[in-house]
């Protein structure tokens, strides 16, 4: 009986020298979010276009470091505390890499096998506004990209936009276009809705389902139109739009624009002669809220600069332009910054007031 405890022991304290000997990864690894953590030591995440360590625990050591880096091109430093690794790129098909490292601790030794992975870039983000859009009962809403509050890490090619379901589903359908997110009211409909969407990278990471509020009313006898339009963009990245010709008062009531939203890349200097300065080469949008006799409406302008896949000016087509679920949009959103989630309603908080008056909200 006591060969079997003595080999036992053996066995638990060599278990445990193994453990010891495994190290753990840097705190860049652990802090890296875009991706669900490594499980257990010796599972290794180099966080995106950044760096991490293999670190032995004492009194291990690496014993030598040839076979790393012989292992992988990851390996870029190597002594008897630590590995470093790093990733210039990302590949998606790039798999896991077998790091065999050999430990000692001066009396015994041992080779630990390391897997390691590259972690993707953070999914991109969506923070539309919290104020509920207003849209006339059987009528069309187009919400420009610009307006899905999109943030993206990765979208050099442009991402892909995809409709999801609309809540209720008796209040309407909508669908993606390049340019926007599409909803068109159901007769008879009043309320509140959500428009749901959400947003993939250039290497098909999806965003966090999100939704676009929207408010329909009863539609009125004298409705008003705003347009969305093709604009083209200066070589200087300027533009100038007269927005009092995007707009139509059927029973001539004075139109009052209520605000413009903001742009991707560049500044709006918001007016009935919006004022545009932007990135020359960059295709860029913004929408603007108008109001007129009790009715509202809301219209976009997405700028074009030359050798653009979009129209260089025109109307922006009612019908879908692609018919698939998702959809490839030109815009490059800009990169995740911080944020406030509680930021406020934008150019639709002047029409909140109006909204629950007529319990349209």
């Amino acid at each position: 009986m006591g060969r079997f405890v003595r080999r036992a022991t053996l066995l638990a304290l060599a278990s445990t020298l193994a453990l010891l000997a495994l190290g753990t990864p840097s705190p860049a690894a652990l802090a890296a979010e875009s991706v669900p953590p490594a499980v257990g030591p010796t599972e290794i995440e180099v966080p995106y276009l950044d760096a991490t360590t293999i670190e032995p625990a004492p009194p291990w050591r690496i014993a030598e470091c040839d076979g790393p880096r012989a292992a992988s091109a990851l390996v870029t430093a190597c002594d008897e505390q630590r590995i470093e690794l790093a990733a210039p790129a990302y590949d998606p098909e790039a798999g896991v890499t077998v790091i065999p490292v050999q430990l000692t601790n001066g009396a015994v030794s041992m080779t630990v096998s390391y897997r390691v992975r590259l972690a993707p870039p953070d999914a991109p983000g969506a923070h539309p506004s919290t104020a509920a859009r207003p849209v006339a009962s059987g009528s069309l809403l187009r919400v420009p990209i610009s307006d899905l509050g999109l943030e993206c890490t990765v979208c050099a090619e442009g991402g892909t936009l995809e409709a999801l379901e609309v809540e209720p589903a008796a209040a309407g359908s909508a669908w993606a276009t390049p340019t926007h997110l599409v909803f068109r009211a159901s007769d008879g409909y009043t309320g509140p809705v959500e428009l749901g969407f959400r947003y993939a990278d250039d290497f098909g990471s999806w965003s966090a389902d999100s939704a676009v509020p929207v408010s329909v009313y009863r539609a009125g006898e004298a409705p008003l139109v705003a347009l969305d339009v093709f604009v083209p963009l200066a070589d200087d990245g300027t533009a100038t739009i007269d927005l009092s010709a995007l707009v139509t008062s059927i029973a001539g009531d004075d139109v009052i624009l209520v605000g413009c939203g903001g742009a991707l890349h560049g500044l709006v200097s918001c007016g009935m002669q919006a004022q545009y300065a932007g990135p020359a080469g960059a295709v860029d949008q913004f929408g603007f809220q108008v109001a007129a006799g009790g009715e509202q409406a809301s219209g976009s302008v997405t700028l074009v600069p030359a050798g653009s896949e979009l129209p260089a000016d025109g109307l922006v087509p009612i019908a879908p332009l692609d018919l698939d679920e998702s959809v490839h949009t030109p815009f490059t959103p800009p990169v995740p910054v911080e944020h406030d989630d509680s930021a406020g309603d934008g150019i639709f908080s002047p029409l909140v007031a109006i909204l629950d008056r007529v319990g349209a909200r």
